[in-house]
C-alpha cells in the first residue's frame, strides 16, 4: 500500500429514473474542494455504481457525474449493491487510507478546520482505523450514546462504541485483515457494514470536539426525510449560484 495516494471512494447507484436525481458528482466535488488543496497525496478517486433499481438509466445516470466532472479524473466501478462495493474498494484500493464516501453527503468546508494530511498524520500516529464525519452535533445521540472527548488542543476527536458508514477514513490495512473476510464470508454471508460491524470491530473516532456542529449535510438520496430535502435544495441552489 502506498503511502503517497489517497483512495476516494464514492458509492451509488441508479436510484430513480431521472437522472437529474443523481448526487454523486456532489459528493465527489465536495471532497476534493474541501481536502485536495492541502494534501501531498495523489488522490485517486472512483465511484462505485450500482445499476438497479433502474438499469435502463444506468449510462444516462453515469453521464451525468461524468459531466458535472470534467477537470477531476476518475473511474466508475460496477458493484452489485452498497456492501459489494464497499469490499471491492478494499480490494483494489492502492493507497494506505481511503475516504469511504456515500453519494448523498457534503462537507462543510468552514467547520473542517484541519488538512487530511494532519487527520492522516494523527491516526498513523495513534493507531486510528477509523475517523468519521458527522451529520449532526458531537453530543450523545442515536448510536453515539457512548461519546468521549479525546485528542488534544491542536486535534480535537471523540472516542464513539459504534461505527457508522457516514462518511470516514479508513486504515486500509486494518480493514483488509479485520473487515473484509466479514465481507465476503465462504457461505455467501455479511456482517453488514454498521451494526453487525461493530460487534466485529467495535467502535471508532469522529473528527472535531465535543460540541462542535455537523460537518456533513445529508442530501438524503431516497429523499425520505423533510430536514435533509431542505439541505439538498439549499445546497444544490448554491451550486447553481456559483456555478
Amino acid at each position: 500500500m502506498d503511502r503517497d495516494i489517497f483512495n476516494l471512494n464514492v458509492f451509488t447507484n441508479v436510484a430513480s429514473p431521472d437522472p437529474a436525481h443523481c448526487l454523486a458528482q456532489h459528493a465527489v466535488r465536495s471532497f476534493h474542494e474541501v481536502f485536495a488543496a492541502g494534501t501531498t497525496r495523489r488522490i485517486v478517486t472512483r465511484v462505485f455504481i450500482d445499476a438497479n433499481p433502474h438499469p435502463q438509466t444506468l449510462e444516462a445516470w453515469k453521464a451525468t457525474i461524468r459531466d458535472a466532472l470534467p477537470d477531476l479524473p476518475f473511474e466508475f466501478v460496477a458493484t452489485d449493491g452498497l456492501i459489494d462495493g464497499f469490499a471491492r474498494s478494499l480490494e483494489i484500493c492502492e493507497g494506505a487510507y481511503a475516504m469511504q464516501l456515500e453519494h448523498d453527503f457534503v462537507f462543510m468546508k468552514r467547520r473542517i478546520t484541519h488538512t487530511l494530511d494532519e487527520m492522516l498524520a494523527w491516526m498513523g500516529a495513534h493507531e486510528v482505523n477509523y475517523l468519521r464525519f458527522n451529520k449532526r452535533t458531537n453530543k450523545p445521540a442515536v448510536y453515539d450514546l457512548a461519546l468521549e472527548p479525546r485528542g488534544d488542543a491542536d486535534f480535537p476527536v471523540c472516542r464513539v462504541s459504534g461505527r457508522s458508514n457516514n462518511p470516514h477514513i479508513i486504515d486500509m490495512r486494518y480493514y483488509r485483515e479485520m473487515v473484509l473476510p466479514h465481507l465476503r464470508r465462504p457461505d455467501g454471508s455479511t456482517c453488514g457494514l454498521e451494526g453487525g460491524m461493530c460487534r466485529i470491530v467495535g467502535g471508532g473516532y469522529i473528527y472535531g470536539s465535543l460540541g462542535l456542529p455537523r460537518t456533513v449535510d445529508h442530501l438524503d438520496g431516497r429523499m425520505l426525510r423533510f430536514k435533509d430535502a431542505i439541505r439538498r435544495n439549499l445546497y444544490l441552489a448554491r451550486q447553481k449560484r456559483t456555478a
